[in-house]
């Protein structure tokens, strides 16, 4: 069992939250433009095409030259190119199908790639489903250009096809969805006349989707060619030469550090993936109308053209953004006493949406807006009433109110959500039992995420086995009070990863050097490399002198008393002497040839200088990378007084779980509020990554933690398998606990068997551990994780 699964291939979870969008959202900021909504009739027959892909009258080729290609003329798939990957059911998005390499599954025929699902049936009637999934990671990787295959998907409920791009190597600049993703086209099977393209970005996860309806015909019935064309800082969908999409805007960051340089993650070299899933909680499941016999993904071929250079040097787009005012009453909600009759089919003030087989009829009459149900759908949002342009101000304490009531006793769900962040839940989920008597809901939340000027009211009353009528009115959202620390401390911390130094990999503001100071009197000639050369600071000059030197600070950092390591990688002429200062503490480092990774130990002390810097004092060439200064520990901030610094939540679905480190109620400790755990262990989890282990070695683990349902954890310290293929080794083996109400102390003891690994997870995860699903809202409580040596071992530290 996997504690923390491989993210960059988590391509059900991007297309689950992408479903957020088409199915819970139609306002302007998760359209297409204009353009997009256009229709697109195609006559194309089944013979392969040459290249010309101007013909719909929007892709323009000028300038590119194919680069490579694969039309499928062989008789068995060119493993050269491609990857045929294995995956078991489940792995990601509650999927069914097993990925297996079989002939069965993926073929060539009549020169093209077919993918057949196939279904199995045992002895005692259960169904087993296997599919196809390759890709081109490592052996066709590509930087920029025009990506286009000729496809033809299947039809029937539960299909999901998809050709699409993903981070060749997704730690550069983190795991998903900070690596980014282009989803070139997904169909449902259940859906065959419209495909969707999307961007996936961030962190929190955002993105960016358009869509394409045919007008006659659907993309089972012909064969269409789907096209991305990517440049720095901007990317187009096209089906059959028609543009559907554009996108210029998006970013990555790590919660906790700073912003990636734009156009981060989309300019790293991405790889291609054809894959079919069968069922899912995007797409839905087969049912006794889905064909089994003739579903085929077919592809006729795939090519790649590029240009011979790109210009990298581009800004991101500058958004203007308004933040609405309230009324004289301070209420944020327009027409909230429904006072004013209102289309809800505009996207302006309410708007209503059915989906996934809700049907209601709405009317705005008599200061209340009635809802009168047929059917409840699906899922919660299959009958969904929102206003959106709600404004959302870090540390305000807003309270949400309305009145409702229904025609027989039922419930429905309300919460407030991010539509432009993956519709995260600023309120969760809240759910209201309503009667026949009207009452009064009240409910309070802290806005503890960063400003965002399009929070959205949710109203969800779908899913639910009785079909009675919802009324509502008065509704009102109002800010009732501040929460002083979450607002105006701008002052530097320690970051997420354990770092006291900000952007110390050269990644992130303008040029690549945010946060850096530069003392440059020796006039010496300096920039970052680009992504070929890892990104790193470049440096030089002849005018370089002790008394001329070049400087690289910071300053004003978090540094208190206490043990530290520095590290950087730099590269520069042995003898060479480079000097590094943290705080009141100095230290020369003497280069070696070549590139080397330099460490040094120190401690400062409570009143120390809170500066940082490198200077480089001998004429000549260097770069440096990597620059770090972590707490000299094994495993750090585990007592979080230093919020979460150096730890990283992570939830496979956003809507599930909300995390904070609570310093009122809980003494510091990090505090989980669950309200699904989802269906596998490693759905929900806490971890930290770089925590190094020495070969011969033992050591304890330990914590506390408690819940507020009794339920089970699992925990270890395992391989990185993002960075080495998907094998995630426990090495400290996997602990399963019970939790209870009341704090328990946990232990783990274990001697590290395998070679050194410096770049070991710790991983405690909270989704179904022992494959139970926990469904009812729930909180988590974790703190004093520690790990230590608990012998002297003499340790093989080979890496």
């Amino acid at each position: 069992m996997k504690l923390y699964a491989k993210l960059a291939v988590l391509t059900a979870f991007a297309t689950a939250l992408t479903a957020f969008t088409a199915c819970s959202s139609d306002d302007s900021s998760s359209k297409a433009d204009g353009k997009g909504d256009s229709s697109v009739s195609s006559s194309m027959d089944d013979s392969k095409q040459d290249g010309d892909n101007t013909q719909g009258g929007d892709l323009n080729m000028d300038g590119y030259e194919l680069v490579w290609e694969d039309n499928f003329d062989g008789d068995k798939l060119n493993r050269d190119d491609w990857n045929v990957e294995l995956h078991e059911p489940g792995w990601v998005n509650a999927e069914w199908q097993e990925y297996v390499d079989s002939e069965d599954n993926i073929f060539i025929e009549d020169g093209k790639l077919v993918i057949r699902p196939i279904k199995t049936t045992d002895a005692d009637g259960n169904d087993y489903y296997t599919s196809g999934r390759v890709s081109t990671q490592n052996k066709q990787d590509f930087t920029y250009g025009v990506f286009e295959a000729r496809l033809k998907v299947p039809e029937g409920t539960g299909y999901l096809p998809a050709f699409w791009l993903m981070a060749t190597d997704e730690n550069v600049y983190g795991q998903w969805p900070r690596c980014g993703e282009i989803d070139i086209m997904e169909v449902h099977g259940s859906e065959p006349t419209t495909t969707y393209a999307t961007l996936h970005y961030g962190n929190p996860h955002a993105q960016s989707q358009g869509s394409k309806k045919l007008d006659s015909g659907s993309f089972a019935d012909e064969f269409h060619t789907f096209t991305v064309e990517w440049n720095p800082g901007k990317i187009n969908w096209f089906v059959d030469g028609y543009l559907v999409h554009t996108e210029n805007d998006w970013y990555s960051a790590t919660e906790g550090q700073g912003e990636l340089t734009y156009p981060a993650p989309f300019d790293q070299p991405f790889y291609m993936i054809l894959n079919l899933a069968v069922g899912g909680s995007w797409v839905g499941y087969p049912d006794e109308t889905t064909d089994f016999e003739n579903a085929r993904y077919e592809i006729d071929y795939v090519k790649v053209y590029q240009k011979d250079s790109y210009n990298e040097d581009v800004k991101k787009p500058e958004k203007e953004v308004t933040f609405r005012e309230p009324d004289e009453n301070g209420n944020f909600i327009v027409n909230g006493d429904f006072s004013v009759a209102e289309d809800l089919s505009d996207d302006e003030n309410w708007m209503y949406h059915e989906e996934q087989g809700g049907k209601a009829e709405l009317s705005i009459k008599d200061n209340q807006i009635d809802v009168i149900v047929a059917t409840t759908g699906n899922v919660d949002y299959s009958v969904q009433l929102v206003q959106p342009m709600l404004p959302m101000r870090k540390g305000n304490i807003y309270e949400v109110s309305f009145d409702a009531y229904s025609s027989g006793e039922r419930t429905m769900l309300v919460g407030v959500s991010a539509p432009d962040l993956n519709f995260i839940r600023y309120m969760n989920d809240t759910l209201c039992e309503l009667t026949t008597e009207k009452q009064t809901y009240k409910y309070q939340f802290t806005m503890a995420m960063d400003d965002d000027p399009n929070g959205r009211l949710e109203f969800n009353m779908g899913k639910v086995i009785t079909t009675e009528d919802i009324f509502i009115s008065n509704v009102s959202v109002k800010v009732v009070g501040v929460d002083e620390t979450l607002v105006g401390d701008d002052s530097k911390t320690v970051l997420a990863d354990g770092n006291y130094i900000y952007n110390g990999k050269f990644q992130e503001g303008e040029k690549h050097i945010g946060f850096w100071d530069i003392t440059n009197d020796c006039g010496a000639e300096y920039s970052v490399t680009d992504f070929a050369d890892s990104r790193k600071l470049s440096v030089s000059g002849n005018g370089i002198t002790a008394d001329k030197p070049f400087i690289i600070s910071q300053s004003d950092l978090a540094l208190g008393e206490g043990a530290y390591v520095f590290s950087a990688d730099i590269e520069g002429e042995a003898g060479k002497t480079v000097n590094v200062s943290v705080g009141d503490e100095s230290f020369d480092i003497t280069l070696e040839d070549g590139k080397k990774t330099y460490t040094h130990k120190l401690s400062l002390t409570a009143d120390t200088s809170k500066t940082f810097a490198v200077k480089f004092s001998d004429a000549g060439s260097y770069k440096i990378d990597n620059v770090s200064l972590t707490e000299d520990s094994l495993l750090k901030n585990g007592s979080f007084n230093a919020g979460l610094a150096g730890f990283e939540p992570y939830a496979y679905t956003a809507s599930d779980v909300s995390w904070v480190v609570d310093s009122l109620t809980e003494d510091n400790a990090i505090d989980f509020t669950i309200n699904n755990s989802g269906p596998e262990a490693w759905h929900i989890q806490l971890k930290q990554n770089g925590i190094r282990l020495e070969n011969g070695q033992s050591y304890r683990l330990s914590f506390d933690a408690k819940s507020s349902v009794d339920r089970k954890i699992m925990f270890a310290i395992q391989r990185d398998g993002s960075k080495h293929n998907d094998d995630w080794t426990p090495y400290s083996g996997e602990e399963i606990v019970d939790l209870t109400g009341e704090y328990q102390h946990f232990e783990l003891e274990f001697t590290m068997e395998q070679p050194t690994d410096s770049e070991c997870v710790f991983s405690l995860s909270m989704g179904a551990v022992g494959g139970i699903r926990v469904s009812n809202q729930h909180r988590i409580c974790i703190d004093n994780i520690t790990l230590e040596t608990i012998d002297s071992v003499t340790a093989d530290t080979a890496e």
